[in-house]
């Protein structure tokens, strides 16, 4: 009778010690599984600026970019095999590339990263800052007075932009100056496409490129600037009769120059060009590739860094099952053979596609591998 005494009161706060588990962590409980609430949330109209107002400061700081429909697949999906992970050769390098009398900054890094080094640029430098618009990657200097030059006065523009690659920024410097006479105000910024003095232009084009490839392990990221538009410029999508080719956003005489730049970094030999049928007559040769060649044409390199050399045969074998057997001393079949890349306009840009020179068809994987090494190596 004692036992049963001293059960029944453990009995009883059992019970409600579990039906207080039901009002704590059940459906309706106070600390209840939120995990799936997602699934009720409804969709809103965006919201809107009052009239007369400036809309930009209601539009959405993280919008969710259009999904591509382009890529169409041929056939059946297959799961690709992964791509083994290599060091980029170019990785780290700060590079002036030219094309006729526009030059720009190529570098790593996104737009949000790079736009704070080069306001810490100015300002190491005492140079005024008139006007920042970061989320169009824009910024301005205040007037400027040359040296030995008391009637001079010039300004520059910055604009930070996206390069080809992910995760690559280009730098773009336009300059303006005039005489400045006695007692007159300041000019309000007139600015054309091309600068006043392009030897002004390109002193500061190397003056800010090698403060940047002195100052790559700074890791600060501006939020202002990451409205600067990521999007990618360069695809490899499938036309309608399902043929893959690459999808590159620049206008034809900068698609063109670079392609011609990306094909020798891409193990290609150029064997000929038709330029105003936007041919190049090519030969796939990655045993001449030079890791350590110098900048091509229309490119100066601020700094070289430390450059891997690829792993060669290695690197086809494990990337695609047409190589062949194991054997160490077999050739890649698409080594020493002549391809023709054809550049096409198109409405955002241009497409590149390959053939063999000789109009045999491609062995499996051929095609998309050529693609994938060229898409590699533009910029």
């Amino acid at each position: 009778m004692k036992i049963m005494r001293l059960m029944l009161p453990l009995l009883i706060l059992l019970t409600v010690s579990l039906q207080g588990c039901g009002w704590l962590m059940g459906d309706k409980g106070y600390f209840r599984d939120r995990g799936d609430d997602y699934r009720k949330a409804r969709t809103i109209p965006p919201m809107k600026a009052p009239e007369g107002k400036a809309p930009q400061a209601v539009e959405p700081l993280y919008p969710i970019p259009v999904e591509r429909t382009d890529a169409l697949l041929g056939k059946e999906f297959e799961v690709p095999r992964p791509a083994p992970l290599l060091a980029d050769p170019e990785q780290g390098v700060v590079r002036i590339q030219k094309l006729g009398e526009q030059q720009w900054i190529l570098l790593d890094g996104a737009p949000g990263e790079i736009w704070p080094r080069v306001r810490a640029f100015l300002i190491s430098n005492q140079i005024g800052i008139d006007r920042e618009d970061a989320p169009n990657g824009v910024m301005e200097t205040g007037w400027l007075q040359l040296k030995g030059s008391a009637d001079r006065r010039e300004k520059y523009r910055y604009r930070v932009d996206q390069g080809v690659q992910r995760n690559t920024t280009e730098v773009y410097i336009t300059q303006m100056g005039y005489t400045h006479l006695p007692g007159e105000e300041a000019k309000a910024p007139e600015w054309k496409d091309a600068s006043t003095s392009v030897e002004r232009e390109t002193w500061m084009v190397k003056e800010l490129a090698g403060y940047l490839a002195d100052t790559t392990q700074q890791g600060s990221v501006s939020l202002l600037a990451q409205g600067i538009s990521t999007a990618n410029k360069v695809y490899i999508v499938r036309g309608a009769d399902g043929t893959p080719m690459i999808d590159l956003r620049l206008n034809f005489e900068r698609a063109w120059a670079s392609l011609g730049r990306a094909l020798p970094r891409g193990g290609f030999t150029v064997q000929d060009l038709d330029r105003s049928a936007g041919i190049y007559y090519v030969k796939f040769e990655p045993a001449e590739k030079k890791d350590d060649a110098e900048a091509g044409e229309g490119e100066v390199e601020v700094e070289k860094a430390d450059k891997p050399r690829s792993s060669g045969k290695g690197f086809f074998k494990r990337m695609f099952s047409w190589w062949g057997s194991d054997d160490e001393d077999e050739d890649n079949p698409a080594v020493g053979r002549a391809y023709r890349l054809q550049m096409r306009e198109a409405p955002e840009g241009v497409t590149i596609e390959v053939r063999r020179e000789d109009g045999a068809p491609f062995e499996e994987g051929e095609n998309e591998f050529l693609l994938g090494v060229i898409k590699g190596h533009l910029a």
